[in-house]
């Protein structure tokens, strides 16, 4: 590990957080950009036009500035102290679900996107 970091000294740029979707990335970076801390989605470009290759690109990190980490790392804590309350689960939902993404499979010729929370990556 210390040949990779030796490797990226020069980076300006820390990941905070790891989304494995579009939307999480999007939320994520909208909530810095309203707090003013820099940031930027790595690879989010690739997974706009290659939804499926998300988990194999290891999902999206949101990279932070150094200077702002501190700050990013606080807003995140924060966020996560507060979570909604997830949306019941029934079996006639999951049901649904699989149907939706089966039918997205046949119709579309595409999987479905990963439904993988974010993660938050701990101080090195």
């Amino acid at each position: 590990m210390e040949e990779v970091d030796a490797h990226f000294t020069g980076d300006p740029f820390e990941t905070v957080v790891i989304a494995y979707s579009q939307p999480q990335a999007a939320v994520l970076m909208s909530l810095f950009e309203w707090h003013g801390i820099p940031a930027y989605a790595q690879n989010i470009e690739t997974v706009r036009t290659q939804t499926p290759l998300t988990l194999a690109l290891g999902g999206i990190p949101i990279r932070v500035r150094l200077d702002a980490v501190a700050d990013a790392r606080a807003l995140l804590a924060e966020a996560v102290t507060d979570p909604e309350p997830a949306p019941s689960s029934s079996p006639s939902r999951r049901v649904m679900g699989g149907l939706n993404a089966l039918i997205c499979y046949l119709f579309a010729g595409a999987a479905p996107p990963p439904r993988i929370s974010a993660v938050l990556i701990d101080e090195p």
